[in-house]
């Protein structure tokens, strides 16, 4: 298995895996799979998080990227598009820094 840190793991099927956690029950397999293969976004607020959901999601995402964000900053981030480009920046940070986790 790759280290989920690599520029090859998706921020995208960590997102999905974060959801399941912070968001059980809202995503469909349907919008799962549009999610995954069409770039589908998804506005946070539709889901129905609360305070617990939302942590559970940013300990998910850290868990699978290594980047760390924080439940305060999902009402400014708003949708899975900009998760992913959060996560991703992040990651190109590290990269091209040099460090091992991204924060």
């Amino acid at each position: 298995m790759s280290d989920p840190r690599s520029k090859d793991a998706s921020p995208r099927v960590a997102i999905v895996e974060a959801l399941r956690v912070g968001a059980p029950g809202a995503l469909t397999e349907e919008t799962r799979r549009a999610f995954l293969d069409t770039g589908m976004n998804i506005v946070l607020a539709e889901l129905g998080m609360d305070s617990l959901g939302e942590m559970e999601f940013c300990i998910a995402i850290e868990l699978k990227t290594g980047v760390t964000l924080l439940p305060a900053e999902l009402a400014e981030l708003k949708s899975t598009d900009a998760v992913e480009r959060r996560i991703r920046e992040r990651l190109d940070e590290a990269a091209r820094s040099g460090a091992g986790t991204p924060r």
